[in-house]
């Protein structure tokens, strides 16, 4: 086992090196932002809130569209490093020790609960990989997991610690409650510790966290949660929307192979009354079935790759179940396999990127801020896409979708006004849209521009040619002047 182990280590390195040569924070096409377009919501607020010395994205309304405590690492990063290549690769570096952290908590974690040094490291192992896979993109998934495995090693130990860790877990990542409510539904209910009054007394500490957060939100943002889960929750009517499942037909390698671990799931829900998965498989099993639903019931938005994250924790547990049950002749292996898929899939993905200049929303967003760089505008709106385009443009520009446009955006979207009035209202000059749908010389357009009809949207009809379009690849940016109110006509 120790030289499993060590593979690991080796593997681990590897597939670090690789992802960080391939994202090319210290040269090449992708130097200036490297990481996700969402991960620009963190940087732009960041970067505002230093400057302007309240959370906003817009340098007009306050947001709270963030997970708290990636952004708070994020906003000390920033505020202690100004050069951004240095910033980059301390981002990164978070990112890859708090997975390999995850790694050495889990394997703590299932060693104490019993499970075999074969199952416990190809177990840890995997939700090490997964991890990254899911936060290299710069996003807060390798945080949450490792916190979360943290609060795992103090289940039914220390309670107070548990709820602790619990609660920063929740900050980190807040549908991670799920699997929280999961766990101590089970134990409250079905182990019938409601009637132990120390227990529920400590575990008590974690919803009065909770409710300290919600009031918190409301006194500061005049809002209970999020406004970006707000936004992704106006819908017309209560229904389950397909759209979480969208990615299921995706072609992109990566949603592929979510797909495969999502499917494998669904398999494993057939076992969750089986005596073949473990009990903690079956908490990971119930987790993800409750996540989707609600997903798919709350939000008619799709998926992105770092919502997926219940799948590093519960595909793990599941392939360990399923191999013991079932004695593949692998079994001995699979930590070894596991270590070496990652390292080679990263070190293809590497030679074959090197170089290329595919990252087409940052060829765009560099396009938009050289373009007005030295231009009198200074007030932008636009929907999806926002992210790396406000973060180099680097002035005012109002998020059309509402995810941290603040309280009006979400007001205007809620309510269906017509866009014509936001760009009235805050004096938009310049609308910078990726969708459109150009009639007769009328350009419709729709925010949020999601495709699905159960979404609320405001609307508006350009009557004037865009100024310019910017493009890169298939990717098109329509650039319009709605300074003039007359060029926007409303449209229901």
């Amino acid at each position: 086992m120790r030289k499993e182990i060590n593979f690991f280590y080796l593997f681990y390195t590897l597939s670090c090196l690789f992802i960080f040569l391939r994202l090319e924070i210290t040269y090449g096409s992708d130097l200036k932002a490297p990481f996700t377009d969402d991960f620009y919501y963190y940087l732009t607020t960041a970067r505002n809130f230093i400057n302007f010395k309240f959370m906003t994205f817009d340098q007009i309304s306050s947001t709270n569209g963030v997970q708290p405590l990636w952004f708070i690492i994020i906003l000390g990063l920033k505020y202690l490093i100004s050069n951004e290549i240095t910033f980059n690769c301390f981002v990164i570096t978070f990112v890859f020790s708090f997975s390999f952290l995850s790694f050495i908590n889990f394997r703590y974690f299932l060693k104490k609960i019993n499970y075999s040094d074969t199952s416990s490291t190809f177990i840890s192992v995997s939700v090490c990989f997964l991890s990254l896979f899911f936060s290299k993109n710069g996003m807060e998934i390798s945080l949450a997991i490792f916190l979360f495995s943290k609060s795992l090693i103090h289940l039914n130990n220390n309670n107070i610690l548990f709820c602790l860790f619990a609660f920063l877990t929740f900050l980190a990542r807040l549908e991670f409650i799920l699997f929280y409510f999961v766990l101590l539904f089970h134990d409250l209910f079905l182990k019938k510790k409601i009637f132990q009054k120390k227990y529920v007394l400590q575990i008590l500490l974690l919803p009065f966290l909770l409710i300290i957060y919600v009031i918190f939100n409301d006194f500061y943002f005049d809002s209970f949660f999020p406004e970006s889960g707000i936004a992704k929750s106006l819908n017309k009517e209560l229904k389950f929307n397909q759209e979480t499942f969208s990615f299921l037909k995706s072609q992109q390698i990566g949603m592929k192979f979510i797909s495969f671990l999502f499917y494998l799931n669904i398999l494993g829900l057939f076992f969750l009354f089986s005596k073949k998965l473990n009990v903690f498989t079956k908490y990971a099993l119930i987790t993800f079935l409750i996540f989707f639903l609600s997903n798919s019931l709350r939000s008619a938005w799709p998926l992105w790759t770092w919502h997926f994250f219940i799948l590093s924790i519960s595909t793990p547990l599941l392939i360990d179940d399923l191999v013991k049950s079932f004695k593949l002749s692998l079994i001995k292996y699979r930590s070894l396999l596991v270590s070496i898929f990652f390292a080679l899939a990263y070190f293809l993905l590497y030679v074959n990127n090197y170089g290329i200049n595919n990252d087409h929303i940052l060829n765009v967003a560099d396009k938009i801020s050289k373009h007005y760089k030295f231009k009198k505008y200074e007030r932008f709106a636009m929907g999806d896409m926002a992210g790396k385009t406000s973060y180099l443009l680097n002035k005012q520009l109002i998020q059309t979708e509402g995810l941290v446009g603040g309280k009006k955006v979400l007001e205007k979207i809620r309510d269906e006004k017509s866009i014509c009035e936001l760009f009235e209202e805050y004096n938009v000059e310049i609308f910078l849209a990726s969708k459109l749908e150009n009639k007769n010389g009328k350009y419709y357009i729709e925010e949020p521009s999601q495709k699905s009809k159960n979404v609320k949207k405001m609307r508006g009809i350009l009557l004037n040619d865009p100024d310019k379009i910017f493009s890169s690849g298939n990717l098109k940016i329509y650039a319009f002047n709605v300074k003039d109110g007359s060029n926007c006509q409303i449209y229901q």
